[in-house]
């Protein structure tokens, strides 16, 4: 098995993981695609929909910016540079650098 085959097994087996700006959400991405999104115990009761809206995006935010991160640090140590793969900001989402479905 060569160089880039086991790069590509690396970044296939990335699972990310995000917790939410106050804890009350914490979402991961396994390395097959599949989400899991835990919800503690008392957010539903103590919380507005808006503000169970703001947990759940921003643990999604942290879970996509712990990828990108764990991506960018593959490259590096695969090639030597990260070269294409830049940090993830929330701010792309918000000015179309990705598109919200």
């Amino acid at each position: 098995m060569g160089k880039l085959d086991r790069y590509f097994e690396d970044v296939a087996r990335i699972r990310a993981e995000g917790v939410s700006t106050n804890g009350w959400v914490t979402v991961a991405r396994e390395h097959d695609g599949d989400i899991e999104v835990d919800i503690r115990p008392g957010m539903l009761r103590r919380c507005d929909p808006d503000q169970v809206a703001t947990e759940i995006r921003t643990a999604l935010f942290a879970a996509v910016a712990d990828h990108r991160r764990q991506y960018r640090q593959l490259r590096i140590d695969y090639f030597g540079s990260p070269l294409g793969v830049e940090p993830f900001t929330p701010f792309e989402l918000e000015h179309g650098g990705m598109q919200e479905p």
